[in-house]
């Protein structure tokens, strides 16, 4: 299988295919491959009950009384074991001919032992043999020799086995490509508790007994009958080695057969699961969490597979949670969080500050329907959140129609820091206006009034962490730096200017060499600041008429 087509294995939804009163593919096949399997295993223990058993007289006359009674055996053993396996199938059968949503917890439970008990079932027979057939001699002729071990206990007891093994992988390989992904359409197989189900180790040893432990035991067999009857002068040499050679060929072709086949089987059953898996985790590791694959067995290659599709879940979950958490906050605040950057109490760090505010909104919001305010102000800030997030800021918080505007807090890695974050700051403020006017060209053709905004940049030390209560608090800014800004933008509104830039600011982007063509202007007073302060303005406001701001 191809990469390409275990991947598109992985994303495929399981089709439950049953429908109401009718029976799926799998019984008859069941039905099949059982009757299949035992008619085999059947025809070889009379193979090497013919080549192994003894010739002596005793022998001859319990094996002519053995094959009389033969018949009478296997009419009751295939109808015991055929009753006994409808029996513990009859509710997965039922289920299917009726399906109930949810799964009842009793026809998944027999699902996944249905390969191991079914095989049992088919197994005790052989064993029940090798029991019936010494106590009926017992009876009949009142005495059992050892002789008789090879005809009547290891000959059944070993065919037995090898049929009992085969049906058991081959049932596996059936019910979990074709049932058990219809019952756990969900996966979580492993919720369900323990089952009756062999481990892949179990399967692996049961598969080495079949095609490599078995065939050895019965060519010695074969061969060390040939040499005591060659020994004890029994038969005839030539007639032996005859024998032992046809019954060798059979044997090897028969066992290479069976070996070819339950390997296939085997890989089918664990590298193709194990395949989809590596399939998934690659898309995963793409970014891909569409993936879902289905689970087809309780074992370790069930645990894994179910493992994956809970890491998809959780993977899909954590991708909503940072979604929509960057919604709330910026997503370069988000990642500073999640990495572990809120210190308790604080952080003292250098940053720029911009405030942005649309002038005369209170006024505008008055003569607009409400859901008008609220359109155009998220017009307004989808557009400059935007802007902001190419200049390298970040949007602290949205204040009624203004917004705080935080740069070079998290550049504590750049060699110009925090220069860089001023430049920045200072090509966000005029781009801020660039796309207002943008903006106002879009609303005029709707027949909307335009927008004003009024910026300021202030850069300094801020207090950076997370503030409130306990139980409730945000990632945000604080302190002189932030109030001076504030204060800047308010005196806009006063001046008639659209962007002040305090020195500090501007000192900062002229260093990092990205400070535009701004204008000095009269120093102003701040409230609640004892010294003025210098500012820079655009040179198309009126300069000439800003007052100082007490």
């Amino acid at each position: 299988m191809t990469v390409g087509a275990v991947e598109r294995a992985t994303v495929e939804p399981v089709a439950t295919e049953a429908a109401s009163g009718t029976l799926s593919r799998w019984l008859p096949l069941l039905i099949a491959l059982l009757l299949g399997v035992h008619l085999l295993a059947g025809a070889m223990t009379q193979i090497t009950t013919n080549v192994m058993r003894s010739l002596s007289p005793f022998a001859l006359e319990s094996r002519t009384f053995e094959m009389s009674l033969l018949p009478y055996w296997r009419l009751a053993a295939y109808v015991v074991a055929t009753v006994s396996v409808f029996t513990y199938l009859w509710p997965i059968i039922a289920h299917e001919r009726r399906p109930v949503v949810p799964v009842p917890a009793r026809v998944q439970r027999r699902v996944l032992s249905a390969p191991f008990l079914v095989a049992a079932m088919t197994f005790a027979p052989w064993c029940l043999s090798a029991a019936f057939f010494p106590a009926v001699t017992l009876w009949h002729f009142g005495r059992w020799e050892p002789d008789l071990m090879s005809q009547q206990v290891l000959s059944p007891v070993v065919n037995g086995f090898l049929a009992a093994t085969t049906s058991y992988l081959v049932l596996e390989w059936l019910f979990r490509s074709q049932i058990v992904p219809r019952v756990f359409p969900d996966g979580r197989i492993p919720e369900l508790g323990r089952c009756l189900t062999a481990g892949v180790r179990t399967r692996l040893f049961l598969f080495l007994a079949a095609v490599a432990f078995i065939p050895l035991f019965t060519m010695l067999g074969v061969v060390r009958t040939a040499v005591v009857r060659v020994a004890t002068h029994v038969q005839d040499a030539d007639a032996v080695v005859a024998t032992t050679a046809h019954v060798s060929t059979m044997t090897f072709f028969l066992y290479i057969a069976l070996g070819i086949a339950l390997t296939l089987i085997l890989a089918r059953s664990l590298t193709r699961p194990l395949g989809e898996v590596a399939g998934a985790l690659r898309r995963v590791q793409r970014g891909d969490l569409r993936v879902q694959l289905r689970v087809g067995s309780s074992d370790e290659v069930g645990v894994l597979e179910d493992g994956v599709n809970a890491l998809v879940v959780a993977l899909r979950d954590r991708e909503h949670i940072l979604q929509t958490f960057g919604h709330v906050v910026d997503p370069s605040v988000r990642d500073y969080l999640l990495a572990g950057g809120v210190e308790r109490g604080g952080e003292l760090r250098p940053a720029t500050v911009l405030f942005c505010d649309l002038r005369s909104f209170t006024t505008m919001a008055e003569r607009l329907a409400p859901e008008e305010v609220v359109h155009t102000l998220n017009e307004f800030f989808a557009t400059m959140t935007t802007w902001v997030r190419q200049c390298g800021g970040f949007v602290d918080k949205f204040i009624g129609d203004a917004m705080l505007v935080v740069f070079g807090l998290f550049d504590t890695g750049n060699a110009e820091w925090p220069a860089g974050g001023a430049a920045a700051a200072l090509r966000c403020a005029l781009g801020m206006q660039d796309r207002l006017t943008e903006l106002n060209r879009v609303r005029a053709t709707t027949g909307r009034p335009p927008l004003e905004t009024s910026i300021a940049v202030h850069a300094g030390e801020v207090v950076a962490g997370a503030v409130g209560a306990p139980d409730r608090h945000e990632f945000t800014v604080i302190g002189d730096t932030v109030n001076v800004a504030a204060r800047l933008q308010g005196l806009c509104r006063d001046t008639g200017c659209s962007l002040l830039v305090s020195e500090t600011a501007y000192e900062l982007a002229r260093r990092d060499g990205g400070a535009p063509p701004l204008v000095a202007r009269e120093p102003v007073q701040l409230r609640g600041r004892l010294e003025p302060i210098r500012v820079y303005g655009l040179s198309v406001d009126a300069a000439d008429t800003t007052p100082a701001a007490r």
